[in-house]
């Protein structure tokens, strides 16, 4: 797809419910940055969120749903368009994202992962400075005629 920054945007959604959740005030950070055209808070639940078809680049899950990120995914999946990432935060040593990350590494069927096997590199990365929150797994969907550009014949 064509990109657009006009028609770029942050939407962020958080239910609000964790005692020392940060959603809340990263609508003054980003007014105080005069970025608040660019970004949408949604006081919401994940899971009950419906997106549009292929109408995100880039989706950042930062919760930890552990046994339910298949069922997530699932819903989610759809929205991302061929070439954009999803992005999940703390799968790595969690022991219930772990078995969920397991599985979608050794691609077994979207009725256990929310993903469909052949539709998606994946790599994960440590922060071992941290014990705790402290990986990410990085997702591309790429589905069979998906191809990056080129636009250089030299590097």
């Amino acid at each position: 797809h064509e990109y657009n920054a006009g028609s770029s945007k942050l939407v962020f959604i958080d239910n609000c419910k964790h005692q020392k959740e940060t959603a809340t005030g990263a609508s003054a950070v980003a007014n105080s940055m005069g970025l608040e055209s660019y970004m949408e808070f949604k006081l919401a639940d994940a899971f009950e969120l419906e997106l549009e078809e292929n109408s995100v680049d880039m989706l950042w899950c930062d919760f930890g749903v552990g046994s339910r990120m298949a069922e997530f995914v699932s819903k989610a999946w759809s929205s991302i368009r061929p070439g954009g990432f999803m992005l999940c935060h703390s799968t790595l040593t969690n022991s219930r994202t772990r078995e969920w990350l397991e599985a979608a590494r050794s691609r077994q069927d979207q009725s256990i992962t929310g993903i469909p096997p052949g539709e998606y590199v994946e790599i994960s990365l440590l922060e071992p400075h941290k014990r705790f929150q402290n990986s990410v797994s990085i997702f591309q969907k790429r589905s069979a005629n998906f191809a990056e550009p080129t636009y250089s014949e030299y590097a």
